[in-house]
């Protein structure tokens, strides 16, 4: 490939990173909106039920060319990794009703060293990062900023015991997930396989909305709620993920993965902007250290693969 047109693939790619980074860092804003007009079942509902119906035409089109057999196959694939979506988004449809914006993006970057020791588990090739002393002082730096920045929450309306173990929740079944797609989708198309998840996603958090949300406030909802609504899926949920596996094909999964640990920042600098929130400044320390941590996390596993 020429300089020249190296160069551009890869200002491509990181414009794709940082177009994904600000569309997640927003979605806490968006969901604390709502907090205050809907239940967190019936808010799952309605924005996975918006990105299914963006992904359906997708999915369709693609298995239209597959053989019988094939879309069997990748059906069968797909629920371990579905199963595991719904749990982490349960979770995470809770956190923002006991967590404000700021905590909700630096907790979920928790979901980093518990994807680490699920792949362990899960798949031999991370195994020998077990050997990595910077491995274990990076998931020590995380734990215990995850920690401070809660204890430092308490008392005040930043965070609570419930917001605690909801953000904890979803860092465990988002880490299981991203496991579950390396482990079972890796040969498929990252838009049949994603496209497929969030089918099936949909029908779990349709199914939940009917069983223990008030589904019926949708009809209450006015047109602004609901382009709220629509575009916090569609940037959360379709955009998001189609700019950052742009970026994952050109800079890889390491760097990628890196420029997550962005968006707590985004976030808080954003809430401070249009919702008025503040950390502590014990909370601002506990929160380097988490994402100090899961930055080593990700150079250990970097070193691994050098």
């Amino acid at each position: 490939m020429a300089p020249s047109a190296q160069f551009r693939t890869w200002s491509l790619a990181v414009l794709a990173m940082l177009a994904a980074l600000f569309f997640w860092s927003v979605v806490p804003l968006f969901l604390e909106h709502f907090t205050h007009r809907l239940d967190p079942w019936t808010v799952n509902g309605a924005r996975y039920f918006c990105a299914a119906a963006f992904w359906l035409p997708f999915v369709l089109r693609t298995l239209g060319g597959m053989a019988a057999p094939a879309c069997r196959a990748v059906g069968r694939a797909a629920l371990a990794p579905a199963a595991a979506h719904v749990a982490s988004q349960v979770f995470f449809g809770l956190a923002p009703y006991y967590n404000n914006a700021t905590i909700l993006n630096f907790g979920c970057r928790l979901s980093i060293p518990f994807a680490t020791l699920f792949g362990f588990w899960l798949l031999k090739s991370e195994r020998p990062l077990m050997r990595s002393g910077l491995f274990w002082l990076g998931m020590l730096c995380a734990l215990g900023g995850f920690l401070l920045m809660f204890r430092g929450g308490f008392g005040t309306d930043s965070t609570s015991a419930a917001g605690m173990l909801a953000l904890l929740g979803f860092a465990v079944a988002w880490g299981l997930y991203v496991v579950f797609v390396r482990r079972n989708l890796a040969g498929y198309p990252a838009h049949l396989s994603y496209g497929i998840v969030s089918l099936l996603t949909c029908l779990g958090l349709l199914a939940l909305m009917v069983a223990f949300g008030d589904w019926r406030e949708l009809g209450r909802l006015g047109p602004a709620d609901w382009v709220w609504l629509a575009l916090s899926a569609l940037i959360g949920l379709t955009l998001g993920h189609v700019f950052y596996y742009r970026a994952i094909l050109v800079m890889g999964p390491i760097a990628s993965e890196g420029g997550m640990l962005l968006i707590p920042f985004q976030t808080a600098i954003l809430a401070h902007i249009l919702l008025g929130e503040r950390l502590a400044p014990a909370q601002w320390a506990a929160g380097g250290f988490l994402v100090l941590g899961c930055a080593l996390l990700l150079r250990a596993r970097f070193a691994l693969r050098e």
